[in-house]
């Protein structure tokens, strides 16, 4: 009898193992879209470089020399990045399907626990998981709007200037047609 843990399977038990990692999927569009990037984020670097070396070039022609081969650069690693992140998006369904299929066999397993992984494991750092889409916003959400109270606000300035008005047109009616305007004929 051994004391290690083996991970093949005997007779009809289940591999105890991690599952074998989704395999990584590289587009062709996505691939000739970040070469053609880079080619001509550094097509680009190599401008500027030749601006800056003209007679009126600037120091910001030599700035844009070393932004675009740095552009080209985060163009791969964002590609690069993407693709990890899908594979242990697949990695983390593919775990969970056999899981859920598992404890929903055996009776155990609840639908209200996010993120939960069979035998108590920690879900990895920075994998995605699969989980029910919302498909309502639940009303306590977001906390209860106070009522806004309309406080009339005052103007004492305007209100100086609309007695005012008031006093003219007060005066322009006791005065009569006086102020109407003349024409010479």
């Amino acid at each position: 009898m051994s004391d290690s843990l083996s991970t093949h399977t005997v007779g009809g038990d289940a591999a105890s193992g991690p599952p074998a990692p989704a395999k990584v999927r590289h587009r062709p569009s996505w691939i000739a879209f970040v070469v053609l990037g880079s080619i001509f984020c550094l097509g680009m670097g190599l401008w500027q470089l030749d601006r800056y070396q003209e007679a009126t070039g600037t120091v910001q022609n030599l700035g844009y020399t070393f932004m675009w081969p740095f552009l080209a650069g985060f163009l791969v690693y964002a590609y690069l990045r993407y693709v990890r992140l899908e594979a242990d998006e697949a990695d983390t369904a593919v775990s969970e399907a056999g899981a859920g299929a598992a404890g929903h066999a055996d009776g155990e397993g609840d639908d209200d626990e996010v993120g939960a992984r069979p035998g108590g494991t920690p879900p990895r750092r920075g994998a995605r998981r699969r989980e029910r889409a919302v498909t309502e916003i639940p009303a306590d959400l977001l906390p209860a709007r106070r009522p806004v109270a309309e406080e009339p606000t005052r103007d004492e300035g305007l209100e100086a200037y609309n007695s005012y008005l008031a006093e003219l047109a007060r005066q322009d009616a006791a005065a009569g047609d006086r102020h109407e305007e003349r024409t010479d004929t």
